[in-house]
């Protein structure tokens, strides 16, 4: 073979070898059926503690297998975040306090496509209403030495998470409980009053909220030995 031919030869090998070449980088420009993967996610929106513990977020690809995951929760993001073999991942959120979250996915291809998908979410307490002291209608004026009565009832959703105190001095030094039934109704007694009387009452109740009522009753002592003895003098006086 004379070097015309293996010139030729050589050529021709080289040809060949650059049009395969450039089919093959044409091929993966031009590939558009590999295409981004696509997510699809839960989103709670608000909802109260307890009732949604996972959100649960779907991946599509034409290769799960390649699928590079990444999830941020409240902008910290997760360990060991993998699909299933039906390209889904569900977040754990069990352990996330009342308020407003923040959930971040990514999803890359081995052909470093990437999709992200976020969603906030605000996890609230149940309403549990407020505390009201309600107080019966009673006398507070008292005659000298009588009794003076203090009835009513505490109002709450739930009773069993109150507490209620009362004091007939400085209620942050000295307290006594106030007995109350499981409904929340009360009735006290103050025997024999000599002397002008303060009650205040306090109660603070709630599993989670919590919400607070004060009252103070003024019991007026009216002396009647007054009476009796201006019409003692008048007597006297009386020729």
């Amino acid at each position: 073979m004379n070097k015309e031919q293996v010139r030729s030869l050589t050529l021709a090998f080289l040809m060949i070898g650059s049009v395969m070449l450039g089919l093959f980088f044409l091929g993966v420009e031009t590939d558009v059926s590999d295409k981004p993967p696509t997510i699809t996610g839960e989103e709670p929106g608000d909802f109260l503690v307890g009732e949604v513990t996972s959100i649960t977020v779907s991946v599509n690809d034409e290769s799960l297998d390649d699928i590079y995951l990444e999830v941020s929760l409240n902008n910290a993001k997760l360990p060991d975040t993998y699909l299933d073999e039906n390209g889904q991942y569900a977040v754990d959120i069990t352990g996330l306090n009342v308020g407003t979250h923040s959930l971040s996915i990514s999803a890359r291809d081995y052909l470093y496509q990437e999709t992200k998908w976020e969603t906030e979410f605000t996890i609230s307490y149940p309403e549990e209403g407020v505390t009201e002291i309600i107080l019966d209608n009673f006398a507070t004026t008292i005659d000298y030495g009588n009794d003076a009565i203090l009835t009513g009832n505490l109002s709450h959703t739930s009773i069993e998470t109150c507490e209620f105190v009362w004091s007939d001095s400085d209620i942050e030094q000295e307290q006594l409980n106030v007995p109350m039934d499981d409904d929340g109704l009360f009735s006290m007694v103050f025997s024999e009053l000599n002397e002008n009387l303060t009650i205040t009452m306090e109660a603070s109740c709630g599993e989670n909220i919590f919400s607070t009522d004060k009252v103070t009753i003024n019991y007026i002592v009216v002396k009647q030995q007054d009476n009796d003895e201006n019409s003692t003098n008048e007597d006297n006086n009386t020729v």
